[in-house]
């Protein structure tokens, strides 16, 4: 107000040149010079106006600043420092996260009274961590609020805001998974009771986090992963906000990074299509309602634990015990054979889960079971008093002997004992003998039989090792990929300079290290994609 008086009466009693002669002394003399203290005046600051969301304050101190550079900048940056500050803060709260603590690689038919705890802390955990997206989320909304009505939209504060943002967020090597999971959480259940509005404003917002992000590939991993057991399991709640979601994440990284996303909801409508022409076709059972997913290896992630060839071998022999399953499988697989010629197959029944109702004496129940539980439970259909031992059930299902036992004791030992066992112990050994069980009661008429959990939670420190070493792999490719195209352009490039070609080219995907870049150029003259110079060591040609 005072420095406004002070111009008005200049503009009335003095020349035009001198007006300006006179604001730029007085906001030297009242701003410029006391510009860090009026910043940090104590309660009454900028960080208590920040925190108070106080935007008139803001946008007078604003005003007072923006006119001069060098009282601007120290405005920013004073701003920039405090929103670090708030992302240490937030970054506390997921400390539990890199703990020790893992959860612990339990069997289902664990005792139930250890189950507690344990889901209580990965749930803890997980939402921990989806608070941590939401505060980072809610904090860009305050801020953005702020750019707009106080700043008066200045470029040069919404680049620093932006840039201690992208600072907070890649300061937290979870910040990828922890995004993912937030968008798999609001995808599943955000939704609920939410307009199109806001659906389409937490939409903008989490790939506004997404732009943030520098190991872009990284949230592809886990988003992989997340929208798989969305799509497989029929979790989600709007295949609309789906769609647009990856239609976002294709406007911001291209159309080769959402190549495999829409792959899979190719997929899944390839599959409807199969499935009903199946039913229609008649070769169907009318008892069974079928429902199939067959995937394109290519498009989706390995969703079951790695395993070695040898495992895989023995997943593969598994076969459904002669019947009617076998049968339901068998004429599937003709009509798929029929209307694809030239794909094969494989079926992955460790994926699956079924809906059966079974009679236990004069009560009915409806059983969630996976699939190798329906198997096993299909011996005992319509034979009375029959008992099987575990090396018989193994050999008419052919399920690896580890993955068999963890069914069994899901079925046998633990809540909901559908088989009773021969001794009852809880460990299953090869001439343990199980029966069905016409004596189990529940209070509930559905009722789902445990298995190895597929609710998206927060990785455990040993799954987030093994998730980075499978990033790390496919970096490798991605790297080498892009070596090969820059020499395949240029033919002939010193080192220096295709390492800064490639950093720039895969930085919108991550950032790779020179020393990543230089193993990748080692393998590539390896495999006689590159030479190096005879003339010069530090040069290198590309070969054809």
């Amino acid at each position: 107000a005072d420095i406004d008086a002070e111009m008005d009466r200049a503009r009335a009693y003095l020349v035009p040149s001198t007006g300006t002669l006179l604001r730029n002394v007085l906001l030297d003399e009242l701003i410029d010079k006391h510009a860090s203290d009026i910043i940090n005046i104590p309660n009454t600051g900028l960080v208590q106006l920040l925190d108070h969301r106080d935007t008139a304050a803001l946008q007078t101190l604003y005003n007072l600043y923006a006119p001069m550079h060098p009282t601007l900048l120290i405005l920013q940056t004073n701003i920039h420092s405090h929103i670090l500050e708030l992302g240490q803060k937030f970054a506390v709260s997921l400390a539990p996260l890199s703990s020790n603590t893992t959860q612990n690689d339990e069997q289902e038919g664990s005792r139930d009274k250890d189950k507690p705890a344990q889901v209580l802390g990965m749930a803890a955990k997980t939402a921990m961590a989806l608070r941590w997206v939401q505060d980072i989320l809610d904090l860009y909304d305050a801020y953005d609020e702020i750019i707009r009505v106080s700043f008066s939209e200045c470029q040069s504060m919404r680049q620093s805001i932006h840039d201690a943002f992208i600072e907070v967020i890649n300061s937290n090597s979870r910040a990828p998974e922890l995004l993912s999971l937030f968008m798999d959480d609001s995808l599943k259940n955000g939704l609920k009771r939410k307009g199109e509005q806001e659906i389409d404003h937490l939409l903008e917002r989490s790939v506004l986090m997404f732009r943030f992000l520098q190991n872009k590939d990284a949230f592809e991993h886990y988003y992989k992963l997340h929208l798989a057991k969305r799509l497989l399991l029929g979790r989600s709640l709007s295949d609309d906000a789906e769609h647009s979601l990856v239609s976002k994440l294709k406007v911001e990284c291209g159309s080769q990074f959402t190549l495999k996303l829409e792959g899979m909801f190719k997929d899944m409508q390839l599959s409807s299509d199969l499935a009903n022409g199946f039913k229609e076709s008649g070769a169907a059972n009318a008892d069974l309602d079928l429902s199939l997913s067959v995937l394109t290896p290519t498009y989706w992630p390995a969703l079951a634990p790695p395993m070695s060839e040898e495992a895989k071998q023995e997943m593969q022999s598994v076969e459904p015990p002669p019947g009617i399953l076998r049968t339901l499988v068998e004429e599937f697989t003709q009509y798929y054979n029929h209307h694809r010629s030239g794909r094969r197959l494989a079926w992955q029944y460790n994926m699956g889960n079924a809906d059966i109702k079974l009679q236990f004496g004069t009560r009915t129940y409806e059983l969630n079971v996976s699939t190798y539980q329906m198997f096993i439970l299909s011996l005992f259909a319509d034979i009375d008093d029959l008992s099987l031992t575990t090396t018989e059930i193994q050999q008419q299902t052919r399920i690896p002997i580890e993955v068999l036992t963890r069914q069994l004791q899901s079925l046998a030992c633990a809540k909901y004992k559908i088989l009773s066992k021969t001794p009852a112990s809880r460990d299953v050994g090869p001439n343990d003998k199980f029966a069905f069980n016409n004596n189990f009661k529940s209070a509930q008429y559905r009722i789902r039989i445990p298995v190895v959990a597929a609710k998206a939670s927060v990785e455990t420190e040993k799954e987030k090792s093994e998730s980075m070493a499978a990033i790390g792999l496919e970096r490798q490719y991605v790297v080498e990929a892009a070596i090969v195209r820059i020499m395949k352009t240029r033919k002939q490039m010193v080192h220096e300079q295709l390492v800064t070609e490639a950093i720039k080219q895969l930085s919108a995907r991550f950032l790779p290290t020179p020393k990543l870049i230089k193993e990748s150029i080692g393998r590539l003259i390896d495999r006689e994609y590159l030479q190096r110079s005879p003339d010069d060591p530090r040069l290198y040609n590309y070969l054809a």
